[in-house]
């Protein structure tokens, strides 16, 4: 019971109350203030620059509302209550001593302010005007003038105008053009040779039959495809073909010249020389070769009479030229003429042309015939 009392009386003593409770401490007014002005200078600068953006935002033709908050303080004071901090419960026999405590309250109340700035007249856009202009193969050229789509002004969005194009009808007309036969074998002439570069002959054959079908005048075109035909040793059909081109066309001296050399790589001197033996002045072109291949087949045959002709018409045409000479010579001796023999071999040595073997054997026949007319006269005597 005395450690009870002790107890009981240290609490009821003056010293122990003023530990146990303390006062609370009054916030300081001048804070408050100074708070105050701050939030009323950022309130301001708030309210300004949203005017500003309001009145700059107009100039983009959309109406803005904004809203600016602009907070007041309220300072008021509340009235001083006096008020009893909770405390333990002591015992009944404590004594409890109060003190007053001041409270101040803040009250914010936010005041709102619509801002509407007036909209800035939109001034009128001219429409543009889009011309249409349509070209059909009987008819001119009519400009169109499509009506476009107005704009609509929309809050913080300008769109540009739709345009409308409006087409106008134009006739189509299909037209027919005939070609000729010669214009058709040309076509089929130029697959030939696009197919034959890339080694497609079979399509290429294919090609140059229907360019000699579509013109039997096509020269070029017989050409090439007995070559082929040659080439793929279908020697029948390539005989064909040159024959019906000469046929068709009896002064071509290219296709006489393309059947005498397939006879002669054939083996067929005879119907190559049968081939040439068309006269010369009656041909279109390439004379030259023409005699030449008859003159050589001739001498090779032991024709000498027609090698003499065709090598003198040679060296007429050519005289620069010494194998024709060498050739006249040639034929003339086999042929007896002497004469024209001895002639033929010394222009053959003068004229040029010739290689080393060629123009030692000139001189060595001349020297031969020149010795025989010297033993023939002598034996005269």
């Amino acid at each position: 019971m005395s450690e009870l009392n002790r107890m009981l009386s240290d609490l009821t003593s003056p010293d122990n109350n003023a530990n146990r409770v303390a006062a609370a401490t009054i916030p300081s007014t001048w804070g408050f203030r100074f708070a105050r002005v701050v939030l009323a200078l950022v309130a301001t600068l708030v309210c300004a620059t949203g005017i500003a953006w309001a009145v700059s935002s107009g100039d983009h033709h959309a109406a803005v509302s904004t809203e600016v908050s602009v907070p007041s303080q309220v300072l008021a004071l509340a009235p001083q209550e006096t008020e009893t901090p909770a405390i333990a419960a002591p015992s009944p026999t404590q004594k409890v001593s109060t003190r007053d405590r001041n409270f101040v309250h803040v009250n914010t109340v936010e005041e709102r302010v619509r801002v509407t700035p007036t909209p800035t007249p939109v001034a009128d856009v001219p429409e543009p005007v889009l011309v249409v202009q349509v070209q059909s193969p009987k008819a001119d050229a009519l400009p169109i003038k499509a009506t476009p789509a107005k704009a609509a002004v929309i809050p913080e969005l300008v769109t540009e105008p739709m345009v409308e194009e409006v087409a106008p009808e134009s006739s189509l007309s299909v037209e027919t053009i005939a070609l000729s036969g010669e214009q058709l074998a040309d076509i089929a002439y130029d697959k030939a040779q696009k197919r034959a570069q890339v080694g497609d002959t079979q399509k290429a054959i294919a090609y140059l039959r229907d360019a000699v079908k579509y013109d039997s005048n096509h020269i070029a075109a017989t050409n090439q495809l007995a070559g082929l035909l040659y080439g793929r040793n279908k020697l029948r059909d390539a005989e064909s073909v040159l024959r019906k081109g000469i046929s068709a066309n009896p002064s071509s001296a290219s296709l006489k010249l393309t059947l005498a050399r397939m006879y002669q790589q054939s083996q067929r001197e005879e119907s190559a020389l049968n081939v040439l033996m068309a006269p010369e002045h009656g041909l279109d072109g390439e004379h030259v070769r023409y005699v030449s291949l008859r003159a050589a087949l001739a001498q090779k045959l032991a024709k000498y009479d027609i090698a003499k002709q065709s090598y003198q018409w040679l060296a007429e045409r050519e005289p620069a030229d010494g194998r024709w000479w060498l050739g006249l010579a040639i034929s003339a001796e086999r042929e007896k003429d002497d004469d024209a023999a001895k002639r033929g071999y010394a222009k053959a040595i003068t004229a040029g042309g010739l290689s080393n073997e060629s123009v030692q054997f000139a001189r060595q026949r001349l020297a031969y015939l020149n010795s025989q007319l010297a033993k023939g006269a002598e034996n005269d005597r």
